[in-house]
């Protein structure tokens, strides 16, 4: 059986690499993972790729819902003649949405989070499986990732804590910009660090052999009698 998936989870995830395509990405890289497991036997490489769609699938289902109910409080009227505060129908309408978008959040960060560890586990065992050292390298690279991007965060935090928003902090947009502009500069290097990840993902998948390779026995066969 030729390993045609390898294809598709390198060309998967480069296509994560580029805005808009990568949800073409997300559909190859899950399909990979699906078709790894099927070959090796392995569940959690099945496990990975279904979560992948199962996430994906109810991404776009936000992002179609949330635009509606966007919508829904600015039009039917000018943008001139808008009111200050929204209609009382409009608004009843929105906040009866709000309450079930907030649960599908919470349930695709839960899955995302869930999703990410199967992946980091998929590479270290695909590593061993493959004999591939780009998933380890790409697993690790996942680790450094997400440990640079908690060190930002948690800097943010005290940064904004040590400040204290005095009053005179609010009237000075220099400040304000400076923080935000601070933080944006702290999440380039995990943002790097992340694209990374997804290239060596890809060359992972890339470095796959096309067939599984044979053992050969350990010992010689008995000579004919």
């Amino acid at each position: 059986m030729t390993r045609s998936y390898k294809w598709l989870g390198g060309i998967g995830y480069i296509l994560l690499l580029i805005p808009f395509a990568n949800i073409v990405g997300f559909i190859l890289v899950g399909i990979a993972w699906i078709m790894a497991g099927s070959d090796t036997r392995q569940g959690i490489f099945k496990a990975t790729g279904i979560l992948m769609f199962i996430t994906m699938i109810l991404t776009v289902v936000i992002l179609a819902s949330w635009f509606p109910m966007i919508g829904s409080l600015i039009t039917g009227m000018p943008l001139d003649e808008y009111p200050s505060i929204p209609p009382p129908r409009l608004l009843q309408e929105f906040l009866g949405n709000i309450g079930l978008f907030l649960m599908i959040i919470g349930v695709v960060a839960v899955l995302s989070i869930v999703q990410w560890i199967l992946e980091l586990v998929s590479h270290f065992r695909a590593a061993a499986v493959y004999n591939v050292k780009w998933f380890r390298r790409a697993g690790l690279m996942r680790i450094v990732t997400i440990i640079v991007a908690i060190i930002v965060i948690v800097l943010f935090i005290i940064s904004v804590v040590s400040i204290g928003f005095s009053p005179t902090f609010f009237t000075t947009p220099s400040e304000i910009f400076n923080l935000i502009g601070l933080y944006m500069l702290g999440l380039i290097i995990p943002g790097i660090l992340g694209l990374l990840s997804l290239i060596f993902s890809a060359i992972s998948f890339f470095s796959i052999s096309e067939a599984p390779h044979e053992r050969r026995p350990s010992y010689l066969p008995p000579p004919p009698e």
